[in-house]
């Protein structure tokens, strides 16, 4: 059953305000234009005050070391002590609060009043997918569905292909097999990274010997049948994406709260690893051929219509060797569509939250609405690093990363490197500017833009 969550304002100046969540969305309260609740006059406020990521029916609270601090039910969950400036404080990361239904948040003179609605509603076992023991009570009792629990997670996060391969075949999908665990017919072979939720393998197919990437996600919360069909549903619209510089992504598939992606090999690995080969970065004759691939690539994407949300140097891969290598977009979808069917839980404020070092500040305040120009950011950020080996935005040390993204100044990229050309530089500085509206619309722009810059064409 579909959940929702209400954020109604029952006293303030914008008293019998009501802010829904259906989906997974950020909130974030404040004096500044961008805030979601804004109240520009009242000075107990503070530019950025606090952040809810709600995620139904669960939601987390976060203050960003406001001056008066944020209370929930009557008790203080964070402020920047006296004496302290704004930057000061926002360099202590303050604790997340789990909301529920019936909280009161109060800011000064404002008090917002938290409702959920919908949800299971109920409190018969939930069974971890692994352990076998009842975890209703870490699922909560609005929640139900396929299951493995936080510490089974712990365990086999970083290897779950075992686990995956075991499940399917409880489920018939697969036939239990000796030796190497295979899926859909293609053997897994070791494992070559990790992170995402869970880990990506090297597969082989058993009977071409075709290599693969076998990539596998768990579920950080209890997933239902309607969720996980229609999670299936986007994953196969990007499935009929194809285009020489994004990964193609082969099959796909799910066994209780774990999923699969069987997608091309990329052999010569990603462009972050690449760069760590380089000491942190490459010189502009070998970084201009992957920037204009990667660009060929995002300008598709954003010509059918999507957002890929979470690109960065893991996630353009790179086929062949130095003297044909071919840049490719990986992850098309994924992370997109994870997050919002409501699997990855909290990924802005929970402990499962990364730095956000590649994402654009409107990934904030704008979460379910991203556009193509918000893409053109986090691939110029991409860029970026790998022209300087330093990251766009600058951030006081300790600083909250998500108070980084919405204040931290963004350095032209000539003040970390006056050797590069004024003209790249130029472009590069317009697709990292903190408005949609300054930006390259989408990738095709910016492709056409850095064309002509590297190619003169």
């Amino acid at each position: 059953m579909s959940s929702r969550l209400d954020l109604t304002v029952a006293t303030g100046p914008l008293k019998g305000k009501t802010f829904a969540f259906t989906a997974h969305d950020t909130f974030i309260f404040g004096r500044m234009a961008d805030c979601h609740c804004c109240l520009p006059d009242d000075g107990q406020v503070s530019r950025h005050h606090f952040i809810v990521e709600a995620n139904p029916p669960d939601a987390r609270i976060r203050d960003f070391g406001s001056l008066n601090g944020t209370w929930v039910n009557g008790k203080k969950i964070g402020n920047r002590e006296k004496g302290e400036t704004p930057e000061q404080g926002q360099k202590r990361k303050y604790p997340d609060v789990a909301l529920a239904n019936g909280d009161k948040i109060r800011v000064g003179d404002t008090t917002l009043e938290v409702k959920i609605e919908g949800g299971v509603k109920d409190a018969s076992p939930v069974l971890c997918g692994r352990c076998g023991k009842n975890v209703r009570e870490e699922v909560g009792d609005l929640r139900g569905g396929a299951y493995i629990c936080l510490e089974c997670r712990k365990s086999i996060e970083i290897d779950p292909v075992n686990q995956l391969v075991k499940m399917l075949a409880q489920e018939g999908q697969e036939k239990p097999v000796d030796g190497a665990p295979s899926i859909r017919g293609y053997r897994i072979k070791c494992k070559i990274g990790e992170g995402g939720f869970g880990a990506v393998y090297l597969g082989e197919h058993a009977q071409t010997k075709r290599p693969v990437a076998v990539k596998v996600m768990l579920s950080q919360v209890a997933v239902e049948p309607e969720a996980r069909e229609k999670f299936d549903h986007e994953i196969q619209v990007m499935k009929g994406l194809k285009h020489p510089n994004l990964v193609e992504l082969l099959e796909n598939g799910a066994a209780g709260g774990a999923f699969f992606f069987i997608m091309e090999y990329c052999e010569a690995g990603s462009l972050g690893a690449l760069m760590k080969r380089r000491d942190g970065k490459l010189d502009l004759k070998e970084a201009a051929p992957l920037m204009l691939q990667a660009l060929e690539g995002l300008a598709f994407v954003h010509e059918k219509g999507f957002v890929h949300r979470d690109l960065k140097p893991e996630n353009i891969l790179l086929k062949a060797q130095r003297q044909n290598r071919v840049a490719k977009i990986g992850d098309l979808g994924l992370a997109k569509n994870f997050e919002q069917a409501g699997f990855s839980g909290m990924t802005v404020t929970g402990a499962f939250a990364g730095t956000p070092v590649f994402m654009p500040r409107e990934q904030l305040t704008s979460y379910k609405y991203v556009k193509p120009a918000s893409d053109v950011w986090s691939m110029a950020a991409t860029f970026y690093v790998m022209l300087t080996g330093q990251l766009p935005r600058e951030t006081a040390k300790g600083m909250d990363p998500i108070e980084g993204v919405l204040h931290g100044r963004i350095v032209p990229i000539l003040e970390r490197d006056r050797k590069l050309p004024q003209t790249l530089a130029q472009v590069l500085d317009r697709a990292l500017s903190s408005t949609t509206k300054e930006r390259y619309a989408d990738g095709q722009e910016m492709l056409a833009a850095m064309r002509k810059v590297l190619t003169g064409g």
